[in-house]
């Protein structure tokens, strides 16, 4: 652990996001649950930010498919590549819903407020519901909007450097444990 508590992975972590900038791959991440006919599902989604140490915060859409594959199998793992420094981290662990989550819906946009009074996710649009709730101030907190915590229990770090790749794999048992792995 470093001296703040943190593990070192998220040291790492947080150089590979410094060096990306403002590209986008420093806040999108590949989160992929298993839906309840046991398929894998894969789908983009934006990072915002962290809860504890090791807990990822996403938000939801309470009627969008992930939430029903997370509530039959909470397991959850998330990709996350790095085009400047070649990194691709692979986080493994359990997604839970926050019941508290009005700050975070506090933190957000009108514009992105008004998005989750939209029609259902994968429904056909209706021009009319869906622009019923344009753009305006103090929108109440949609019932829609969840906010997801993915508690990490195993981060794999793969470093695609010439001539050989390097790679890491941290477990969290009682304490974080960082072992070089074969590439």
């Amino acid at each position: 652990m470093l001296e703040n508590n943190l593990p070192s992975w998220r040291q790492d972590l947080k150089s590979s996001r410094k060096k990306e900038g403002k590209l986008p791959s420093n806040r999108w991440i590949q989160l992929a649950t298993v839906s309840v006919r046991n398929e894998p599902r894969l789908r983009t989604v934006v990072f915002r930010g962290w809860n504890k140490d090791s807990s990822m915060i996403i938000f939801s859409d309470r009627r969008s498919e992930k939430i029903e594959h997370l509530k039959s199998n909470p397991n959850a793992e998330i990709l996350w590549f790095f085009f400047k420094t070649k990194s691709q981290y692979r986080l493994k662990g359990k997604i839970s819903e926050l019941s508290d989550n009005k700050n975070y819906w506090d933190t957000l946009s009108e514009k992105s407020k008004s998005s989750w009074f939209w029609g259902s996710p994968g429904e056909k649009i209706n021009q009319k519901l869906d622009s019923a709730y344009e753009i305006s101030s103090n929108l109440p907190k949609s019932e829609n909007f969840i906010v997801l915590n993915f508690e990490i229990d195993s981060v794999d770090l793969l470093k695609l450097e010439k001539p050989i790749h390097k790679r890491y794999l941290w477990e969290k048992k009682y304490k974080w444990e960082k072992k070089e792995i074969n590439p």
